[in-house]
């Protein structure tokens, strides 16, 4: 008759043998919340176009320590109250990360769910998180894409800038980083505000459009920028105009492509421009993305939405790839904290920011035939 502990170990190892492959099986579960119906479904389905790009790439390659990626995708159609509801499904789904790209009231909504872990990542510069917080920002802050604009129109002498900002919550953050930075740039400026809903923006631009006005600057996205662009045309206004990065897209210009104006700029971050970065890694990855996307996606390119969403997974992965426990929120906060993130730019967080990216990384570029480039200086 066998002992018992012979039996004991011959149990063991059967009880090994059968988990083996279920461990090996399980899958990284990321949960990603943006809007792909509603007012933001442009920005929403060029993230996720890149989202799904990334969880291709690393499936192909055999995945992370042996278990693939799964992304849970979530439609918040931008709505806070429907935010919540996905963040609450993703966490119950016990995601590893979450990776929000909503809107930013959207996702504001949905951080006190988060104050415990696990982490979440986001692109909004409106959303500047508590360092103590498990919520990391990708991006730069507003008040740094308005600081490029503001350096462009110093550089460029304008002697009075032009402003259009929304009356919802992004709106209001445009508004307050143009009185807090445009004054310390010495540049004047006029502002108008609008309802997203306005189907025309003479009134606004009528009013900051003035003789002294040599350049415009409208700081929101989606339908309410093209009624800016439309209202510009049908005043024929001449004026070079900058629209938000979050416009440095294809589906933008299409939109637009009647109403074109005679010059326009927007504010991109420079891997749009992948010869304006100086590290050779960097540069690397986003022609490699961008190339990658367009093959993938039949020759559409790739845009400032999509490199956007691939600085949040170069986060989400690195984190998967050197963070011993990655359901661990303590060790993934402390390893951003404390390394620095190579994607089509270096994000850089620490203790004292989770904001990673910073003014330097922010350029003004130009669309010029059907190509984004840094933007000539004004004539």
């Amino acid at each position: 008759m066998r002992s018992f502990s012979t039996l004991a170990g011959a149990a063991v190892l059967l009880a090994t043998a059968a988990a083996a492959p279920t461990a090996r099986a399980q899958d990284w579960k990321i949960g990603f919340i943006t809007p792909t119906t509603g007012p933001a479904t442009t920005v929403g389905t060029r993230q996720l176009a890149t989202v799904r790009w990334w969880e291709q790439e690393v499936n192909a390659a055999k995945g992370i320590k042996g278990r693939k990626i799964q992304v849970v995708h979530c439609n918040d159609e931008g709505n806070p109250s429907k935010a919540v509801t996905c963040a609450r499904d993703l966490l119950a789904q016990g995601v590893v990360l979450l990776i929000n790209g909503s809107v930013s009231g959207a996702i504001r909504a949905t951080m006190p769910l988060v104050k415990n872990g696990p982490v979440m990542i986001t692109p909004a510069p409106g959303i500047l998180p508590e360092a103590s917080s498990y919520v990391f920002q990708t991006s730069p802050a507003d008040t740094g894409l308005t600081a490029a604009v503001a350096e462009y129109a110093k550089a460029n002498h304008v002697p009075q800038l032009g402003v259009i900002a929304a009356t919802d919550a992004s709106g209001e953050l445009g508004a307050a980083s143009a009185a807090a930075v445009f004054p310390q740039h010495g540049v004047k400026y006029a502002l108008a505000r609008i309802d997203l809903r306005a189907t025309d923006a003479t009134t606004q631009l009528t009013r900051v459009a003035g003789p002294e006005t040599t350049l415009l600057y409208s700081t929101y996205t989606g339908a309410g920028a093209a009624t800016v662009v439309k209202s510009y045309a049908n005043l024929g206004l001449t004026q070079p105009l900058i629209v938000s990065y979050a416009n440095i897209s294809d589906p933008f210009v299409a939109l637009i492509k009647d109403d074109m104006p005679k010059r326009l700029l927007g504010v991109a971050l420079k891997g749009v421009v992948p010869e304006l970065l100086a590290d050779p890694a960097e540069r690397q990855r986003a022609s490699y993305f961008i190339k990658s996307y367009e093959q993938i996606h039949g020759g559409e390119r790739a845009d400032m939405i999509n490199m956007i969403a691939l600085g949040m997974v170069d986060v989400a992965e690195s984190v998967l790839r050197n963070v011993a426990d990655p359901t661990n929120a303590d060790d993934v906060k402390r390893y951003l904290e404390s390394t620095a993130v190579k994607s089509f730019q270096t994000i850089r967080f620490s203790p004292q920011s989770h904001i990673g990216m910073g003014p330097g990384d922010v350029v003004v570029v130009e669309l010029k035939g059907n190509r984004w480039v840094k933007a000539d200086p004004l004539k």
